[in-house]
């Protein structure tokens, strides 16, 4: 059986010790091109990692079994994201009792990203309320309706790249849809303008033994500092559909207060 403890994996990995700490390091990621990028992984105590580990591990206790890999399996690469997005932060990972600059990190809800189908949204106007949308007759017709977008205050901003600040990161690691009919089917990823090939997104086959559909990434979305990443999706079928990625987000604490949209 797959490794469920996003703990068991830092360890495995030599990353969860309890004083001590990782020196600065440089990280290397590769673009859908073929680019060659680098990250700056700030030196960072141990017990931050732990930490993080502990915490991530008791929110995904109830979680789906599936759900509980994809972040074990993905734990060392969320780790380093903590520390790529500490290098301008400097304060460290304190999870739920940080403040200030001090890192945190949130999984995944709608209330975090821009509506899709909101053709004018202005300040907090903008936001999902719901995983949950009515998928039409547009949506299918749109070559490649937008899932996750950038904040935009105007039509035209409509499907931009969603972007990064200098202190936050995303991960996705793959989608959930708990829809009794999912109305989707693809999804293509963008990162920095560059974009990676499809993937299906085969839910009315996957795990159907084991709660929702889940299907994971072939290759994590990792959005790291000042990068910007756009996801759609192929829409086949009307009906209502419940596509949801399955993530953290990391921000600094005084990113995390606002309890709406944080």
């Amino acid at each position: 059986m797959a490794n469920t403890s996003v703990i068991q994996a830092l360890v495995n990995a030599d990353l969860y010790k309890p004083s001590g700490r990782i020196p600065e390091q440089m990280l290397k990621t590769i673009t859908p091109t073929g680019e060659t990028r680098e990250h700056r992984m700030s030196e960072i105590e141990n017990a931050d990692l732990q930490i993080f580990g502990n915490e991530l591990d008791i929110a995904l206790q109830l979680q789906n079994p599936l759900v509980q890999s994809l972040f074990a399996k993905n734990a060392v690469g969320l780790a380093n994201l903590i520390r790529v997005v500490n290098t301008e932060s400097s304060s460290g990972f304190k999870g739920t009792n940080g403040s200030g600059r001090q890192l945190d990190a949130l999984l995944l809800r709608a209330e975090q990203f821009q509506d899709p189908d909101v053709a004018l949204a202005l300040g907090a106007g903008g936001e999902r309320a719901s995983w949950i949308r009515a998928i039409g007759a547009a949506h299918i017709a749109a070559a490649a309706p937008n899932f996750i977008e950038g904040d935009y205050g105007i039509a035209t901003a409509h499907g931009s790249a969603l972007p990064m600040g200098t202190t936050e990161g995303l991960a996705i690691l793959g989608f959930a849809n708990p829809a009794a009919a999912p109305c989707v089917d693809a999804v293509q990823l963008t990162y920095l303008a560059q974009q990676y090939n499809i993937q299906n997104l085969d839910f009315e086959v996957a795990n159907p033994f084991i709660g929702d559909a889940i299907c994971e990434l072939k290759q994590p979305l990792f959005l790291y500092p000042q990068e910007t990443a756009l996801i759609t999706v192929n829409y086949y079928q009307v009906g209502q559909d419940e596509l949801r990625p399955i993530g953290i987000w990391v921000k600094m604490s005084t990113a995390m207060r606002t309890l709406l949209t944080s």
